[in-house]
């Protein structure tokens, strides 16, 4: 139970703290609720790194291309650019995003993203 306390703790200062720093509230937005409720529903609550479902609040809908190499409004909210990862999977791919330069994020696909993220 404290581990899930911690977690749930940690999740709410950053949703407090962090993301309004990084422009997250694009998160908040009606049109990203619907996208991202469409792409679990495409995607059939199925993680793209493991194949495995998951339930409805474990998955994160996440950009493939960062959102914030992402020019325009269509492209942010662009369906082929989308996929569903776990907590652990996306915090993992962001870490190696973090280290990665801008020009190369821009021109990996979703196999090597999903290669990286089951070792």
């Amino acid at each position: 139970m404290r581990g899930q306390r911690d977690k749930l703790e940690y999740n709410r200062n950053y949703n407090e703290t962090i993301r309004p720093e990084l422009g997250h509230e694009f998160y908040q937005t009606k049109q990203w609720e619907r996208i991202s409720e469409y792409i679990k529903q495409r995607d059939m609550y199925t993680s793209s790194v493991d194949g495995r479902v998951y339930g409805k609040g474990d998955l994160i809908v996440d950009h493939l291309v960062p959102r914030r190499l992402l020019k325009t409004s269509a492209e942010q909210y662009d369906v082929s650019n989308l996929w569903l990862l776990t907590r652990s999977q996306h915090n993992h791919k962001t870490a190696i995003e973090n280290k990665m330069s801008d020009n190369k994020l821009k021109h990996l696909n979703r196999d090597w993203w999903i290669k990286v993220l089951k070792d």
